[in-house]
C-alpha cells in the first residue's frame, strides 16, 4: 500500500477492538461498522439512538439493528453488564424431538426479545420475501432453544442464499450440525464456511465428471471429491478417465472401484491423461486391474476369515 496514516490526525484517536477487523469485516454491514466507529468515538458520553442515527444518517431502526449486532457478537454489552458481563451457559446438544414454537410463542418472543425481531427482519431481507411460519418457529427455536447467536445463523442464511440452497431445511439442518460441532464464534463459523464451499466446489466437479444426478453427496464422497480436486489437484479430463476405466472394467459405475483406481494412478505418479496412456502395455501392466479390483480384494478377504 502507498499510503500511511497522517500522524497529525492521531493527535485525537480512539480505540477499536481487534476483533471487529479479524472477525467481523468481511460479514458486517457498513452501517454496523458506522454506528459501532460512532458509538467506540464517544464511549464517555450517553448518547442516544437518536443522536447516532442523526450523526451517521441512519434510521432510528438500522441503528437499533446495529447495537444488537455488536451486542450480539459481544462487542457492546447492556449497561447493566458492562463491568462484569453474565458468564454464557454452556449449549447442550440438539435434542432433535424437542418442540418448536407456536406461532403465538414467537409472536410473543418477539414483542420481548429485540435479538429476535432483528433476526426475523434479517432474514427477510436476505430472503427477499415474507417468512412462512414453519420458518419462523425454526429460527426463534435454533436461538432460544439451541441457543445459537443470531450473528451465526445469518451467516447460514447468507451462505445458504449465496450457494442457492436458500431453504429452511438446510439451514436447520446446518446450524443443528454447527451446534453438535460446539461452533459458536465468527472464527470457528468462518472456517467450517470455507470448508463446506471447498467440498461443494469439488463435489460439483466430480459429479459433473462422473455424470452423477444432482444430489447431496455422502460425507465420504465430499471428503474424496476434496482429496482428488484440492490436494491431488486431478484435472476433471482424470476424474473422466477413470470413470471409463471404471466402467470399461465393471460395465457400471462404482465410487469405491473409481477411488481405487485414482489412488493407484496417483501412487504410479500419473497427473495427466497422457501418462496413463503413454504407459507401456506389460504384463504388469495389464494386472493393476486387480490391484484395485474391489470386488477381487473382498473375496480374497473373505476366504481367509
Amino acid at each position: 500500500m502507498n499510503f500511511y496514516i497522517n500522524p497529525a490526525c492521531l493527535t485525537s484517536a480512539f480505540t477499536v477492538p481487534a476483533a471487529v477487523v479479524d472477525n467481523h469485516l468481511k460479514f458486517t454491514k457498513a452501517e454496523h461498522l458506522k454506528v459501532l466507529l460512532f458509538v467506540m468515538c464517544n464511549m464517555m458520553s450517553d448518547v442516544s439512538e437518536q443522536a447516532i442515527a442523526e450523526a451517521t444518517d441512519l434510521s432510528e431502526y438500522d441503528v437499533n439493528e446495529a447495537l444488537l449486532y455488536w451486542a450480539d457478537a459481544g462487542i457492546l454489552c447492556p449497561k447493566q453488564n458492562a463491568v462484569t458481563a453474565a458468564p454464557k451457559k454452556e449449549k447442550e446438544k440438539v435434542v432433535a424431538k424437542s418442540e418448536k414454537p407456536t406461532r403465538a410463542d414467537v409472536a410473543k418472543r418477539g414483542n420481548e426479545d429485540p435479538k429476535i425481531r432483528y433476526l426475523l427482519r434479517e432474514t427477510q431481507l436476505k430472503l427477499g420475501r415474507n417468512l412462512k411460519s414453519n420458518e419462523t418457529n425454526t429460527l426463534v427455536w435454533l436461538y432460544d432453544d439451541q441457543g445459537l447467536d443470531v450473528s451465526l445463523i445469518l451467516l447460514i442464511i447468507q451462505y445458504a442464499v449465496a450457494h442457492k440452497k436458500a431453504n429452511i431445511r438446510f439451514i436447520e439442518s446446518t446450524a443443528v450440525d454447527w451446534i453438535d460441532k460446539g461452533i459458536d464464534n465468527i472464527i470457528d463459523a468462518d472456517a467450517e464456511l470455507r470448508r463446506m464451499a471447498t467440498g461443494e466446489q469439488a463435489w460439483g466437479i466430480v459429479s459433473s465428471a462422473f455424470g452423477l444426478e444432482r444430489r447431496k453427496p455422502s460425507k465420504k464422497e465430499t471428503e474424496h471429491s476434496v482429496l482428488w480436486v484440492e490436494e491431488w489437484k486431478l484435472s476433471r479430463e482424470m476424474l473422466i478417465a477413470a470413470y471409463e476405466e471404471c466402467v470399461n472394467h465393471k460395465s457400471k459405475f462404482s465410487f469405491p472401484y473409481v477411488a481405487k483406481i485414482l489412488e493407484n494412478w496417483h501412487e504410479k505418479g500419473y497427473s495427466r491423461p497422457e501418462d496413463i496412456e503413454s504407459k507401456p502395455k506389460t504384463a504388469e501392466n495389464k494386472n493393476d486391474i486387480a490391484a484395485y479390483d474391489l470386488d477381487l480384494f473382498e473375496k480374497m478377504i473373505s476366504s481367509k476369515e
